[in-house]
């Protein structure tokens, strides 16, 4: 039976959360920020400082996408400078081969009754009402939409 080692994409710990690269960005910093003291006055030095400490910081401990920060930058340089490769690829166009007859277009008549301006004044009126005026016209209309659904 052989052992499997696991885990094998997890960096060892080497003083608390700290591993080895985490340490060496760390001290890296730390080496920028001491050359950036001795060379600047004060005022200077806290603006340089600042953007020094955010990149060691992201580069020993930010981690998108699962990814190391420094190749994430490198991705994103790699992006933005290599250039860039669209290929396009024609759409075949399908040819019939035998020439396609037209369905017989089937032709309906309706005998549905249009309404006239007469019956949409009507229910217009009796719409306003809220229902209280009804016309002899609606009526009608009431009882043969009944007679039909009573069809169906």
């Amino acid at each position: 039976m052989q052992i499997v080692p696991q885990y094998v994409d997890v960096e060892d710990k080497i003083a608390g959360p700290f591993t080895w690269k985490s340490l060496g960005w760390m001290f890296a910093g730390g080496g920028m920020l001491v050359i950036a003291y001795t060379l600047f006055d004060r005022i200077t030095f806290f603006i340089i400082a600042i953007p020094i400490i955010l990149l060691t910081a992201a580069f020993a401990f930010y981690r998108p996408n699962g990814m190391s920060f420094i190749q994430f930058v490198g991705y994103g340089f790699n992006f933005l400078f290599r250039p860039k490769i669209y290929v396009w690829q024609r759409e075949v166009e399908k040819k019939p081969t035998k020439k396609q007859k037209k369905p017989p277009q089937i032709t309906t008549t309706s005998t549905k009754k249009q309404l006239t301006t007469d019956d949409v004044v009507a229910l217009a009126q009796t719409l306003d009402s809220g229902g209280k005026k009804r016309s002899e016209r609606i009526e009608e209309l009431i009882k043969e939409n009944a007679r039909k659904m009573n069809k169906k």
